[in-house]
């Protein structure tokens, strides 16, 4: 066990809590820059972490009936495949260029990272967007129970399959991406409905991800365990204090924070 990474586990915990923004966003870039973590190292523990901690959350939802299980099963149709083909990218550029692998994770990491914060910074705007779209519409009532994602099941696993590939490579933005499109696909939903079924979706890509991560020999146990042990606390404490803080503030002092961390990468 390592106090340190308990310590940084603690602090991200608290801003997951907080914001409710995906841990790989923060945990990967903070490993890598603070703490001179090795890039493959680095996804690999960060996903095998997530991966404990969405598979809780995925469970939570389930029991308080905020899942929609057909819409989070077609994302995965696309998302586990895409992400263990994002984790064998990586393990094959590992195995022919073992001197470049970790370059070539900098350069992808600091990219996703870039952009997650701008649609960090955008996604009040396109939420607006979103409920303009749907106060507009003028539909029947047939329409109302089947929206886009309902129409045109195809774009699920689509959508599943692009965010799935860029967690498996980077770890990053399976949160953020998936509930922006769930967001646009089914604007009738709850923000209850949006959350659960991204997270429960979650459990599942980022659990193949990091059963692939495991098996490629990127996770170091060590290090996932003194993680988990300060991010449990720090999550339950930034979901106590999240009413006291004011959204944008936070989301654009993140977004920040990501965008000159991406640059720095890259």
């Amino acid at each position: 066990m390592d106090p340190r990474f308990t310590l940084i586990g603690l602090i991200i915990g608290f801003l997951i809590g907080l914001t409710g923004m995906g841990g790989g966003s923060l945990m990967t870039p903070v490993m890598i820059l603070i703490m001179g973590v090795k890039p493959v190292v680095a996804v690999g523990t960060d996903i095998a972490y997530g991966a404990i901690t969405r598979i809780f959350g995925g469970v939570a939802h389930w029991r308080q009936g905020t899942v929609h299980r057909k819409t989070a099963y077609l994302l995965a149709v696309g998302s586990v495949p895409s992400t263990i083909v994002g984790v064998g990218l990586t393990s094959a550029v590992k195995e022919r260029y073992p001197d470049l692998v970790n370059i070539f994770l900098l350069r992808a990491v600091g990219v996703v990272l870039i952009f997650v914060a701008i649609v960090m910074v955008a996604q009040p705007a396109l939420r607006q967007l979103a409920e303009r779209r749907r106060d507009s519409e003028r539909v029947d009532f047939r329409d109302q129970l089947m929206q886009l994602g309902d129409r045109k099941p195809w774009i699920l696993p689509l959508v599943g399959a692009v965010v799935g590939f860029m967690v498996g490579l980077t770890s990053v933005g399976s949160g953020t991406l998936i509930i922006l499109s769930l967001l646009f696909l089914y604007p009738r939903w709850e923000s209850k409905d949006l959350v659960g079924t991204d997270v429960f979706h979650a459990s599942m890509l980022v659990s193949a991800a990091g059963i692939a991560q495991f098996a490629a020999g990127n996770v170091n146990i060590g290090m996932t365990a003194s993680l988990l042990i300060g991010a449990i606390p720090g999550v339950l404490l930034g979901s106590r204090l999240v009413v006291r803080f004011p959204d944008m503030v936070l989301r654009v002092g993140l977004a920040t924070v990501l965008m000159v961390s991406g640059t720095r990468l890259i």
